[in-house]
């Protein structure tokens, strides 16, 4: 299982000579299936087999289609046979399908994918208990429970029924305010990035008012059940929550570039005008809309891009020759000028223009 520790070691690893493969591929078995996947694997492959060594493709290559045991939704591959580099991650959570070459492992993706799911605690309360369930990765990691008063149920009617309800109203408070002080402890020793809740809504509503900050912000929403549920149907309800949580912030990124774009801003859409930022350097942030590919035409002489093919440059009258997918060449440009890359779904206007870019200036 992936840890910071991981990501740690990955970041801070660089080969001045060797070529280090880094390749995500989705292999969540809701969305494919295993011949899906290995196409797509094949394909991604193909696009760096003049970067790679063999030994390196064939490695993934027999990992994925022989070794693989199906339990993931993502994985992530490092390789390289010149440093002695293999480390496979099979993830709970869903990844893009890329790849990259370069000197460094390219480990943004498995940033995002621990900064949206790598530590998250699940609170499922009601009046007289409180199930806590914390997760890594979207795995579970520990779960703790706590009993509180019973809350007694009478049936008369009439002054003494209220005085009764008072009593049940006051045990249920006391209830949930341990609830609440065992959660902040919980999450004091575990550190989530976010907390999901689940419960009745009104008892949800409350326990949410006794939650301290920093631990109120961090809700990202409530999931549907209690604290009988199956472990799976809360590991499912909670990552959809999460996914719409990542979907949100990658849509707020790409209205952020077309807004730029629009105003004459840092911002650019359409692949002509990415292609030119990202010539230049000037790309922070590239946006690309999952399973967008194009081809591009590169100047021979002075490597001006575009995206419609021409006989000669308008600068310098050289020939253009073709780049066999813009995509490729974008992601790896823009890594190499320590840029990020966001593989965005189903937004509607990135559909249509294919790319677009946040820029640095």
């Amino acid at each position: 299982m992936l840890s910071e520790r991981d990501l740690r070691e990955l970041a801070a690893l660089e080969s001045p000579h060797a070529s280090i493969l880094s390749l995500y591929l989705d292999v969540d078995p809701r969305r494919q299936t295993k011949d899906h996947y290995r196409l797509n694997l094949r394909h991604l492959l193909e696009r760096v087999e003049d970067q790679i060594s063999r030994a390196d493709r064939e490695a993934v290559q027999r990992f994925v289609e022989l070794e693989y045991d199906g339990s993931g939704r993502g994985l992530a591959i490092f390789s390289s046979r010149d440093l002695g580099l293999w480390r496979v991650f099979s993830l709970a959570v869903p990844t893009p399908n890329l790849v990259f070459v370069g000197r460094k492992p390219y480990v943004f993706p498995l940033a995002r994918l621990w900064d949206a799911y790598g530590r998250f605690l699940v609170a499922l309360v009601d009046k007289t208990h409180i199930r806590l369930l914390f997760y890594q990765m979207g795995e579970l990691q520990e779960t703790l429970e706590l009993r509180g008063e019973p809350i007694k149920r009478h049936k008369q009617g009439g002054w003494g029924a209220e005085k009764l309800q008072r009593h049940e109203d006051e045990v249920a408070y006391r209830n949930l305010k341990e609830a609440a002080e065992l959660t902040v402890n919980f999450c004091e020793r575990h550190q989530p990035r976010y907390l999901l809740l689940g419960g009745a809504d009104p008892t949800v509503v409350e326990f949410r008012e006794l939650l301290p900050r920093p631990w109120s912000d961090r809700i990202a929403g409530t999931i549907p059940g209690d604290r009988m549920s199956d472990e799976v149907e809360i590991q499912e309800a909670a990552l959809r929550i999460l996914q719409q949580v990542e979907r949100q912030r990658e849509f707020a990124l790409v209205d952020a570039a077309i807004t730029a774009a629009a105003k004459g801003g840092n911002g650019v859409i359409n692949l002509d005008d990415t292609l030119g930022a990202a010539a230049e350097g000037r790309v922070q942030v590239l946006l690309v809309a999952d399973g967008f590919h194009a081809q591009a035409y590169r100047c021979t002489g002075c490597g001006f891009l575009i995206a419609t093919p021409r006989e000669t440059c308008p600068f310098c009258g050289a020939a253009f020759e073709p780049l066999p997918d813009a995509v490729d060449w974008l992601i790896a440009t823009v890594l190499e000028n320590g840029g990020q890359v966001e593989i965005v779904e189903g937004h509607p206007r990135l559909q249509e223009v294919g790319v677009a870019a946040l820029l640095r200036y």
